[in-house]
């Protein structure tokens, strides 16, 4: 997870014991974009964010900053495809510069 894009970030909302983080968490050691894992259950700032944020503490939660906009995508599956297509764009875009 070392190649992301300059103009987007992202910050997965998680905890250690959800089936669905962890299933989550492991495809994205394969996806090759850098995202900051911020655990909610041993950080209660990082609850608070999502709960602010995407407007619920429900886990997994992918934030998603580009451009100075913010998204939140829930559903481990949603996240997953998500940070694969954006990998797969991101190497295209490099490939042709």
């Amino acid at each position: 997870m070392s190649v992301s894009s300059k103009a987007t970030s992202f910050s997965l909302y998680h905890y250690r014991s959800c089936p669905f983080c962890a299933y989550t968490r492991s495809a994205m050691k394969h996806i090759d974009i850098e995202v900051e894992e911020r655990d909610i259950a041993r950080n209660p700032a990082y609850r608070e964010e999502l709960i602010k944020g995407g407007g619920r503490a429900q886990v997994p939660c992918l934030r998603i900053e580009s451009n100075r906009e913010v998204r939140w995508l829930y559903e481990s599956q949603d996240i997953v495809h998500y940070l694969q297509r954006h990998a797969a764009q991101s190497t295209d875009h490099n490939q042709t510069l």
